[in-house]
């Protein structure tokens, strides 16, 4: 058996130190009450009756009502990382039958590191009761309930009481004052329907398959297995969703508690709001072990950040520094450490990229793929860079052929140090776009262990790194390349022109960001940024070399110092009050599929280039605008340029990380997501098929 792990005792030790201050806060007051209703330390339990007469041979609905004070909760059947369910035994003097309790569908409850399932606020637990044939029958049935729970916020208090309901027997059975909740209820309880799965064990995850063909919006909703043993899953860690159509996979980490091989496992699949029962099996006829089924989807994922990161390689931030470095290597023979610096500052570069990302989930943020571009401070670190970059392309300072980027003595030349601080600035430059293939390798790697988030980002590395290293190590590559001429001086003094747009298009971002009058800040700082800095190329005086050296500075700091935080907060409400489409909003949306209309969800940003180049080439075209001022279509435009927790948790629903995402929803039954290189043809296209589909319901 495997020894448990330090923290699972810490945890132990705390529920069992909460439990016995509970006892001795709760003191007298929590010790076996007797009445319908009593009053406990933050809890309030009654014993309730759909009925307020009952007849005999019937079935009919008694609850215990659990109202804990406002921010403590109570627990569903299986209470997760800790605490205890509550339990209700019921007797009578005369001949009844007491079924299972019906629990309402539980939410997660953070405390701490641990994750409970439980109820906040008003919880009615119903259990149906029989009445059976009884030789005297008595005026009327007595109930006793023996109770026990436990409620908790940051401590955990147990309680207990015994608590009589006496209900008279009639010939016809009328409705009680609380008949009312128990119908609520009802609507909160899982469906009826229980579903039905296999499920597979490895050494440390559970993957449970489910044919999730007859549930309706299943891609709309974020969906979530409860399992009803508590030592099957690990309750805080990420559930990850794969899988084609509607047969779904969900890979979770195992408990490390669980010692057996269970051939049976029940479960809660919920969105929140709807909930069905799922039984699961051991997966026997299909024979995909567990291990092969997380390899297969990992070897998926890792091929294509691979691919993902070669199509980098030709986005117009990065290909003028590329193509630079490629035109001044050399072809005299390099060392090892020379032909294979590049590659390991770009592994190094995503792999710290990674690190950071995780930390940052670690501490409870919400982050996605492009998140350090929602900052304006970063745009503004950007627009220098990428405004030096295009100055050392127009020679402005004497550079070395071998240019790639950030710093004279970094990046020059054909020395290992040039390769590799060339990667480093490559990544950077890079990190604003998301390319085909990206978004669904980044959103597994967003939301799995750190193993697979790590080894995805390093396929993507070794995708973007793959051209350059192999003109690197292979003299047959470097013989295709142009000779060197005068050719070359007017191509470098061309690539500085894409360096100029992205410079202009960041501070276009940055006005989205903050508002005009810190966006006429930047222009001015970057115009004097220039400024110093030609002047100090030219300059031979000590003294002046040291005042052009304060400008330049001076020029970065200003924006830097000046910028407020707050700024940012209201940015994207401007960039979605535009004609012609709806702001993104998931309360509308529903509003709209229930209507059965078909919705054009765009979700983009006005730092991701991919978004932009599709609004150009796609959706600025005015056959699909045409589409879009169509009265039964409707065109939703979410903008992640800021921080936004719905459209994160919108791009989570169908597992990406970042923007582009394009959704196209013909009423609730169907649901296209489109690739993220679109065309005129593709959007229309889709418009068209969900019209059809709405036609064909």
């Amino acid at each position: 058996m495997r020894a448990l792990k330090k923290h699972s005792y810490l945890n132990i030790l705390f529920l069992i130190f909460s439990f016995i201050c509970g006892i001795f806060s709760a003191n007298a007051e929590t010790t076996y009450l007797t009445a319908s209703k009593a009053r406990a330390p933050h809890i309030t339990v009654s014993l309730i009756s759909e009925h307020q007469t009952i007849t005999l041979n019937s079935t009919f609905y008694v609850g215990v009502l659990l109202e804990p004070d406002e921010q403590w909760h109570t627990y569903w059947r299986n209470p997760g990382d800790s605490g205890e369910a509550p339990k209700i035994e019921i007797t009578s003097q005369t001949n009844i039958s007491v079924g299972e309790i019906e629990w309402p569908i539980p939410k997660a409850i953070p405390v701490a590191h641990l994750t409970n399932y439980g109820y906040e606020g008003a919880t009615l637990l119903m259990l149906p009761i029989e009445v059976k044939n009884l030789d005297n029958t008595p005026a009327e049935l007595t109930l006793n309930a023996s109770l026990s729970w436990l409620v908790c916020k940051e401590d955990c208090i147990p309680g207990w009481a015994d608590l009589t309901l006496a209900l008279p027997l009639s010939d016809e059975t009328a409705k009680s004052s609380q008949s009312a909740m128990f119908e609520r209820t009802r609507l909160a309880l899982p469906m009826q329907q229980t579903l039905n799965g296999k499920h597979e064990l490895s050494e440390s995850h559970i993957v449970v398959e489910v044919d999730t063909s007859d549930i309706n919006n299943f891609a709309t909703k974020t969906w979530t297995l409860f399992p009803f043993r508590s030592d099957a899953i690990q309750h805080s860690a990420e559930q990850t969703i794969t899988g084609d159509d509607a047969i779904k996979q969900w890979l979770i980490p195992k408990s490390d508690y669980l010692f057996d091989d269970p051939k049976e496992l029940k479960w809660l699949l919920s969105n929140g709001e709807q909930a069905f029962y799922l039984d699961t099996s051991v997966n026997q006829t299909l024979n995909l072990s567990t291990g092969a089924s997380e390899a297969t989807s990992l070897w998926l994922y890792l091929l294509m950040a691979f691919i993902g990161g070669l199509i980098l390689n030709i986005m117009p931030c990065v290909l003028p520094i590329l193509s630079m470095k490629a035109m001044a290597l050399q072809q005299k023979h390099e060392s090892l450490g020379q032909k294979w610096a590049y590659l390991l500052g770009v592994l190094i570069s995503f792999n710290l990229f990674a690190l950071v990302i995780y930390v940052l989930q670690q501490t409870g943020q919400a982050v996605g793929w492009g998140f350090h571009m929602q900052e304006p401070l970063f745009i503004v670190l950007l627009s220098f860079l990428f405004t030096f970059i295009a100055l050392a392309l127009f020679d402005v300072f004497e550079m070395a052929s071998g240019l790639a980027g950030f710093g004279q003595h970094l990046v020059e030349g054909n020395s290992a140090k040039s390769h590799f601080f060339t990667g480093v600035l490559a990544v950077i430059v890079a990190s604003p776009c998301t390319a085909p293939f990206m978004a669904a390798a980044l959103g597994v790697a967003l939301v799995s262990d750190a193993y697979v988030s790590f080894a995805i980002f390093n396929a993507l590395a070794l995708g973007f790194a793959l051209p350059i290293t192999l003109l690197f190590i292979s003299s047959r590559l470097k013989a295709f390349l142009p000779k060197p001429g005068a050719w070359m001086q007017t191509f470098k003094q061309a690539l500085a022109f894409p360096m100029l747009a992205t410079v202009a298009w960041l501070v276009w971002v940055y006005l989205g960001q903050t508002n005009a009058v810190a966006q006429f800040l930047l222009i001015l700082s970057l115009i004097s940024f220039a400024m110093f800095t030609w002047g100090l190329s030219k300059s031979s005086s000590s003294l002046l070399r040291v005042i052009l050296i304060l400008g330049v500075l001076a020029s970065i700091a200003v924006p830097l110092f000046l910028l407020n935080p707050q700024q940012a907060n209201t940015a994207s409400n401007a960039a979605q009050s535009a004609e012609n489409h709806v702001p993104y909003d998931q309360n509308t949306l529903d509003e709209l599929k229930q209507k059965q209309e078909v919705v054009f969800v765009n979700m983009t940003a006005d730092w991701c280039i991919t978004c932009k180049v599709n609004e150009s080439v796609a959706l600025s075209k005015q056959a699909v605008l045409d589409k879009f001022e169509a009265p039964d279509v409707h065109y939703m435009l979410g903008n992640w340029t800021n921080k936004n927790q719905a459209i994160l948790d919108y791009l989570k629903q169908y597992q990406r990380a970042g923007v582009p995402l394009y959704v196209v929803y013909a009423g609730e039954k169907h649901v296209n997501v489109l690739p993220q290189v679109l065309t005129p043809s593709i959007v229309i296209d889709a418009i068209e098929q969900a019209k059809q589909e709405l036609n064909n319901d």
